[in-house]
């Protein structure tokens, strides 16, 4: 099976053309929470950041910095899709409700991890940049579309994925 699998994979799902997948794809917020220890790795800048995730797209984090004796209190917006037709790879747009200024020096000293960056009062998330393999990137590239809302402790996404013929 493993074989057959992989030579899909290989052939960039040629064989499955025409395949539409919708699905809705509820996150809690612990797991959000498991894995971004895992995308801090090696981070200079950032020690630990915790997140929580209310309705209306609002997302809270808690980031404490290496050179900061403070935790700093993040309050975000989240757009309400991901631009997968940015230029590089899909991103997630996210919006500082509050310490606008932080972000201007953020921004201005790059304290972020690779791939997600500070533009002003916008967050931008660079989604190819935290996936490690070549099979997982085959497969970012098969999705059209994500819309993204919220529940209290739950992140939801709207995915739908096309094997175009």
């Amino acid at each position: 099976m493993d074989k057959i699998f992989q030579r899909i994979i290989n052939n960039n799902f040629s064989e499955l053309k025409g395949t539409i997948i919708q699905a809705s794809v509820p996150v809690p917020a612990y797991l959000i929470n498991e894995m971004i220890p895992v995308a801090l790795q090696g981070n200079k800048t950032i020690a630990s950041c915790q997140v929580s995730i209310h309705p209306q797209n609002k997302v809270s984090a808690n980031v404490k910095m290496r050179l900061l004796p403070w935790p700093l209190n993040l309050k975000l917006r989240l757009d309400h899709a991901v631009d997968v037709a940015s230029f590089s790879s899909p991103k997630i747009r996210a919006w500082l409700e509050n310490n606008l200024l932080l972000g201007r020096f953020g921004a201005f000293f790059n304290a972020l991890p690779e791939g997600v960056k500070l533009y002003g009062n916008q967050v931008g998330i660079d989604i190819s940049a935290f996936l490690q393999t070549p099979e997982q990137r085959r497969i970012l590239e098969l999705i059209k579309s994500i819309e993204i809302s919220t529940e209290e402790d739950k992140l939801i996404l709207d995915v739908r994925i096309e094997v175009e013929i």
